[in-house]
């Protein structure tokens, strides 16, 4: 598959207050709405989409809320809402003026239920861990989602938007108040005022419990199983110099684990030379995706109206295989330095772009088991566009599918071997899906 570098999601516009570096005028304003609306009607990857949201209608819809924008904070979030509408987890509006701070909370979901993680030491004691969020500002946590953070998250299915959310949730100006309702774990109802102060989970080592802040970590699990942790595809140096650093030691292991949980991607070049000292020899590696794109052709449209076979250029949804020949990547890594021992790959609802691709080529290309939870259906190739102002946009272009052209989007990579993630595993207390893989990797069922 083309090698990708997707850009690091900037800060989503939603309810938090706006540093306004952008000074765009109304033609400028306009200028940008059309041409993203255009890109999107010509081509989207995903215009099945189209029956949900018309690209048509919703831009006529947005140009009124645009000319009437009273302020670079409206205009940017209408901006937002507007490409959210496309439900894809790549195609977003992105605005690098808005400045944002959260509360000290780490939350996690456990199923429907929102559960603090971690917290302060300070906090600690009046908000402890393990504690579900229940109403936030007098509205029930899903009120306050539906009406306040949902309509400006892109995402292909209810999992990722949820997951997404937490990027925006609960954030706001430096000091901004929100009131909180939560039960904690011996069922006690406590309500709170929060306030925002950290820009990043780094800015404080206050934490109760340590982060695991490592991009890379690898280890020797017992009966000699090599682990290893990757909790972001955006730095293939690290990755690569990691691996080849501990080579002999994968070579060597009985069992082999590649943890992407909570991997949001970044670009495919991070695990390549993973994949190379895997597969057979002569192995083409981007045969473990189909690439698709749009296409146009003005006779064919023409004709589309009467002839069935051309109606998806008539109606403008045509798509069409990237010419498989452009794409080869033989694996010509000698069988010395090949992994044979069994392949286990952890996934979950957080694995998405880069991370996908890596699970679904291993899974289509039979070098590895998938264990974990359907991952996020965030799969495809985005077009970056700079607006200046310190606007940006994403648009998904190319869709990435099945060797067999079976979708990934609205179900995520599929795992071999299920296991759902329980509040024991979000509280760090138990590991469901990596105690399965080692059952596995030693034969026990």
């Amino acid at each position: 598959m083309i090698r990708r570098i997707i850009i690091a999601a900037l800060a989503l516009m939603c309810i938090v207050p706006y540093t306004a570096k952008a000074d765009t005028t109304l033609s400028e304003r306009i200028y940008i709405l059309s041409s993203i609306w255009k890109e999107i009607s010509n081509n989207f990857a995903f215009p099945e989409k189209f029956k949900e949201t018309n690209p048509d209608s919703l831009y006529r819809c947005y140009l009124t809320k645009v000319l009437n924008a009273e302020s670079e904070q409206e205009f940017s979030g209408l901006m937002t809402q507007f490409m959210a509408h496309f439900n894809e987890g790549h195609t977003r509006f992105n605005d690098s003026n808005i400045i944002r701070y959260r509360v000290p909370l780490i939350l996690t979901w456990a199923g429907d239920k929102l559960l603090i993680t971690n917290t302060t030491r300070q906090l600690k004691p009046l908000l402890p861990v393990g504690s579900e969020i229940k109403k936030v500002d007098g509205l029930t946590l899903d009120e306050y989602l539906q009406k306040h953070v949902y309509p400006y998250v892109s995402a292909p299915n209810m999992e990722w938007r949820k997951r997404k959310a937490l990027d925006i949730f609960l954030t706001g100006k430096e000091g901004a108040e929100y009131h909180i309702e939560i039960t904690t774990p011996k069922d006690k109802t406590i309500n709170t005022k929060l306030m925002t102060s950290i820009r990043n989970y780094d800015d404080t080592d206050d934490w109760s419990i340590r982060r695991d802040t490592a991009k890379c970590r690898i280890k020797k699990l017992p009966g000699n199983i090599m682990y290893m942790k990757m909790s972001t595809f955006t730095l293939p140096g690290t990755i690569k110099s990691a691996f080849e650093n501990n080579l002999s030691d994968f070579l060597s292991a009985k069992g082999v684990i590649f943890d992407i949980r909570g991997n949001r991607g970044g670009t495919d070049e991070s695990w390549h030379n993973i994949i190379r000292h895997i597969a057979d020899r002569n192995t083409n590696i981007f045969d473990g995706l189909k690439i698709m794109t749009r296409v146009a052709n003005t006779a064919y449209e023409m004709y589309g109206k009467n002839v069935s076979q051309l109606a998806d250029y008539y109606n403008g949804v045509a798509m069409q295989p990237v010419q498989e020949g452009w794409f080869v990547m033989k694996n010509n890594t000698p069988d010395s330095l090949r992994i044979t021992a069994p392949v286990i790959i952890l996934v979950d609802g957080f694995t998405a772009s880069a991370a996908e691709d890596f699970a679904a080529t291993m899974k289509n290309l039979s070098l590895g088991k998938i264990v974990g939870t359907p991952t996020a259906g965030v799969i495809g190739s985005p077009k970056f566009c700079n607006w200046g102002h310190g606007y940006s946009s994403l648009i998904a272009e190319c869709r990435f599918t099945n060797p067999d052209g079976s979708d990934i989007i609205n179900t995520g990579i599929q795992p071999d071997v299920c296991i759902e993630y329980t509040e024991s595993d979000a509280l760090g207390k138990t590991d469901s899906a990596l105690t399965a893989a080692l059952k596995m990797l030693k034969g026990k069922k």
